[in-house]
C-alpha cells in the first residue's frame, strides 16, 4: 500500500509522515518530492487542507478526478470550513490534525481498505464526515461541548446551570464525562485544552476558585 502525505507544510510532514512509518509493511510511504501527476500509483493519499487556501489545491482535484487514490482530508481544528470544501471537492474521508497517531494510523488502514465509511463491521469508524466540530475527534457531545465552553469563558457551574436551565448535578455530570474524554482531571486543566483546540476565548476571566467541578 503506497501512502502519499500533499502539504505545503515540512512540519506537518514530518509528523504525519513519522506515523506512517510506524506502520511498517506493507504500507509504503513515498518520497516527498512524488510528482503525482508523473506517478500515480498511490493507493492513499493524506492531503492537507491548507492547501486549499493556496494553488495547491488543484492537487485535490487531480487527486479526485484522476486517481484511483483514496483521498483522506487531514482537517484542521480551527478551520472546519476547509474540511466542508474537502468534501465538496470529493475527498473520500478526514482525519483531525490532532488526532493521535493510533487515529491516524487507523483511518489509513480503513482507505486501504476501501471502507472509510465503516461499514465493514460494527466497531469499525465512519470517517466520512466532518471531524472538525469542536471536541468532535475527542467524541465530546454537543451538551459537552456547550458545557466545556462556558467553562472556558470563566464561568462556574451554578452559572453554567443557570446559562443551559440545567440542574447542578446534571452539569457536574457532563463535566466529569467531557473531562474523561479529554483526559484532564481539573478546571484549569480544561480550560488550557479547550484553548489549544479552538474554543473561544471570548469574555474569559479568572475561573472560580473551585478546582474540583465534580463533586
Amino acid at each position: 500500500m503506497r501512502i502519499a502525505i500533499v502539504t505545503d507544510e515540512d512540519v506537518v510532514y514530518r509528523g504525519l509522515s513519522s506515523v506512517v512509518q510506524e506502520m511498517g509493511e506493507p504500507f509504503q510511504l513515498l518520497g516527498r518530492g512524488v510528482d503525482l501527476a508523473v506517478d500515480p500509483g498511490v493507493d492513499v493519499v493524506l492531503y492537507d487542507v491548507a492547501g486549499l487556501t493556496s494553488s495547491s489545491s488543484d492537487q485535490l482535484d487531480w487527486l479526485v478526478k484522476e486517481s484511483h487514490a483514496a483521498v483522506v482530508a487531514v482537517a484542521r481544528d480551527l478551520r472546519p470550513d476547509l474540511a466542508s470544501r474537502a468534501f465538496e471537492k470529493g475527498a473520500d474521508g478526514a482525519i483531525s490534525m490532532s488526532a493521535d497517531a493510533a487515529a491516524i494510523q487507523q483511518v489509513i488502514q480503513s482507505a486501504a481498505m476501501g471502507d472509510l465509511a465503516g461499514d465493514r463491521d460494527d466497531e469499525a469508524l465512519d470517517y466520512t464526515g466532518n471531524p472538525t466540530r469542536l471536541g468532535g475527534s475527542q467524541g465530546l457531545s454537543p451538551r459537552e461541548v456547550q458545557v466545556l465552553g462556558l467553562i472556558t469563558m470563566g464561568l462556574g457551574n451554578e452559572d453554567i446551570a443557570r446559562r443551559l436551565y440545567l440542574s447542578i448535578n446534571s452539569v457536574k455530570t457532563y463535566i466529569r464525562s467531557a473531562y474523561r474524554k479529554i483526559d484532564v482531571t481539573s478546571r484549569s486543566q480544561a480550560i488550557a485544552w479547550a484553548v489549544q483546540h479552538g474554543f473561544a476565548l471570548d469574555e474569559v476571566h479568572d475561573s472560580p476558585a473551585d478546582d474540583d467541578d465534580s463533586s
